[in-house]
């Protein structure tokens, strides 16, 4: 009996954990070539996204600001772009103002070498 609630448990589980590190069903389709990243047209449109709206918590250089100090050197680019989509705590979702290409932008200017931190 254990047997059979457990086995469907299991298989929930690592199915979630799998989803979760993925960034979810939403990024599951989501892909960041090179190309996009380093694209200057593409980094410039996520500078000016970041100055209009995210500089106002994280400050203009990402820090300081009220909102904790961004460091992309930690982080991989589904992780930004997850919560620039989402959110996170304090941070509202983008996803109902910018498009899939604008948040994959400002992800961009985040993860480069332009961006100060």
């Amino acid at each position: 009996m254990l047997r059979i609630i457990l086995g469907p448990l299991l298989v929930a589980m690592v199915a979630g954990s799998t989803l979760f590190l993925s960034g979810g069903p939403a990024l599951a389709g989501v892909t960041f070539s090179e190309e996009f990243m380093n694209d200057p047209d593409n980094i410039a449109v996520g500078k000016q996204i970041f100055r209009k709206h995210c500089s106002r918590c994280h400050g203009r250089k990402a820090y300081p600001g009220k909102a904790p100090k961004l460091k992309p050197k930690k982080y991989k680019a589904k992780f930004v772009y997850n919560r620039i989509t989402k959110g996170f705590r304090g941070m509202p979702p983008w996803k109902k103002l910018y498009d899939e290409k604008q948040r994959k932008s400002l992800t961009a200017y985040i993860m480069s070498k332009s961006f100060t931190n």
